[in-house]
């Protein structure tokens, strides 16, 4: 898990598609809070490995460390905020997904995410304390709306056993554990792992694992100068010919092919 970005950090949607797609559409791990709102269209979203759709005036929130995955297709608005990780400002420890009925409090956190962006801008004096107040604003808003929770989606309690998977799998996915070593500690059978993911995420265990350490892996390819076989090694993998051709099995491009583009930029 890695995260370059300052702790408090206002992103458009749209500014975030202009990412590689990857970045967003792959299953991976941040060092910050992070809240979504939604302020038009619709898409999925993935968290802890289950996915669920979203539409305008949804909130998302993902606790620092928790795996998520976001679809932004072309038509989506909306704003991503970065808070620190850690307590202070009494974030839930739980992700949420909340619909945002009340026209009040669609304002009134539209109004917090303007004031941080504007403050962020300035970089005036006594920034930071404005924007830990801002932040604490933010806080209050989502304690109040999930204790109100008239739009929330309800956790299925089939999902209970993807949501420990996705856990279990951001703290240990570089280990080299496979399948069946996850299914032994959640004491249940790859089979049964697998299907549950199946039905929360739309595809088995085995490929929400691979999508998550490919994901790492394209990072550390992209973001930094670790030869392959180090990110090999860094990701539990037997050997360097052994990663070369699970990431070209699932990229279509060799280690060095994939880095090419930031060697000639």
């Amino acid at each position: 898990m890695n995260d370059s970005r300052p702790p408090y950090s206002v992103l458009s949607l749209g500014k975030m598609r202009m990412q590689e797609p990857w970045r967003i559409e792959l299953l991976h791990g941040r060092g910050l809070h992070r809240l979504y709102w939604i302020t038009r269209g619709q898409g999925r979203v993935t968290v802890n490995c289950v996915t669920r759709g979203y539409g305008p005036n949804t909130a998302v929130f993902v606790p620092a460390g928790t795996q998520m995955a976001l679809e932004l297709p072309a038509q989506i608005q909306g704003i991503e905020l970065c808070l620190p990780a850690g307590t202070e400002l009494g974030l839930p420890a739980d992700p949420f997904h909340l619909r945002i009925s009340s026209i009040e409090a669609q304002a009134s956190l539209t109004g917090h995410l303007e004031r941080i962006e504007r403050e962020l801008g300035a970089a005036a004096p006594a920034m930071d304390r404005a924007v830990t107040g801002y932040g604490l604003l933010v806080s209050a808003w989502m304690e109040r709306e999930l204790t109100r929770a008239e739009g929330a989606i309800l956790r299925e309690k089939t999902h209970r056993l993807a949501e420990l998977f996705g856990s279990m799998m951001e703290s240990r996915f570089r280990s080299g554990r496979g399948i069946a070593d996850y299914a032994e500690a959640l004491q249940v059978t790859p089979t049964h792992l697998s299907r549950i993911c199946r039905e929360a995420a739309g595809r088995p265990a085995h490929a929400l694992l691979t999508e998550r350490i490919m994901y790492e892996a394209r990072r550390l390819l992209r973001d930094t100068d670790m030869p392959a076989r180090e990110v090999a090694e860094t990701l539990g993998f037997s050997s360097a010919a052994y990663f070369t051709r699970a990431f070209q099995q699932s990229t279509g491009r060799t280690p060095s092919e994939f880095r090419a583009p930031r060697n000639r930029a």
